[in-house]
């Protein structure tokens, strides 16, 4: 182990709270609320990733990689696993605690999801994408949503806040007689785009289940699954205000 690199760690205040080779975790700067939320997403993912029976030879791709507590969970089931982060001082932390974890088969790259063109970035392909906590913090989770499906090959795995209702039903479009149908909807909120856990913009389009359900289909999912939640689950997965959705290829 080396104790240097652990005391650095050790010095940082984080926002996972990271599992350590002596035995401690990683001291946070977050409410334990907060603690259990990341331990839900961590522990639902174990659970996808266990029914996938080939995922030691797959690579994995972690969109809004952040601390990389996440990044480090695919390093420990799949053969490579990519970090991207928007934020310099959040790659630099979770290069610390991976090189401290021993994961060598990481990298992370710094790069603005809202700008990357999928034909142009074929490196960040993967067979499983990872996009926790990030939709709802974005003025077009549609673009990215697209992106991380066409970045997927397989799998896709989501987390996000939803809104507490679905909205179907028909908009008139230049006359009553022409209608479209409605296949969710989306709520605007202010975001907090200086604070670490926020997106990059001050407004964000927080998503409906339904049309998440509809969006993974519509970019290539043959197969939706919105996860159930578990007794053990943070309470906004219990009440549904939170939701894991698994998308398949077929």
């Amino acid at each position: 182990m080396n104790q240097d690199l652990l005391a650095l760690v050790k010095a940082r205040r984080w926002f996972y709270a990271f599992e350590l080779p002596d035995g401690s975790v990683t001291p946070t700067d977050i409410d334990a609320a907060v603690v259990h939320l990341h331990a839900t997403r961590r522990d639902h993912l174990r659970q996808v990733i266990a029914r996938i029976p080939d995922a030691a030879r797959m690579s994995a791709l972690d969109l809004a990689s952040h601390e990389g507590f996440f990044t480090v969970e695919l390093a420990r089931h799949f053969s490579w696993v990519q970090g991207v982060e928007l934020r310099d001082r959040s790659i630099l932390a979770a290069e610390m605690v991976t090189a401290l974890l021993g994961h060598g088969n990481v990298g992370y790259r710094q790069m603005d999801l809202l700008q990357v063109d999928a034909t142009q970035e074929p490196t960040l392909a993967a067979d499983f994408v990872l996009l926790y906590g990030l939709l709802y913090h974005l003025e077009d989770p549609l673009r990215l949503l697209r992106l991380a499906c066409r970045l997927a090959r397989r799998h896709i795995l989501l987390e996000t806040q939803v809104l507490p209702y679905d909205l179907s039903g028909r908009v008139e479009d230049g006359s009553y007689q022409w209608q479209r149908d409605i296949h969710g909807s989306f709520g605007l909120v202010e975001d907090y785009s200086e604070r670490r856990e926020g997106g990059s913009a001050e407004f964000a389009l927080v998503p409906s289940v339904n049309a998440l359900r509809y969006l993974l289909r519509r970019f290539g999912c043959t197969e939706v699954r919105v996860l159930p939640a578990q007794e053990t689950d943070h309470e906004q997965f219990r009440r549904g205000a939170r939701v894991i959705i698994h998308g398949i290829k077929g």
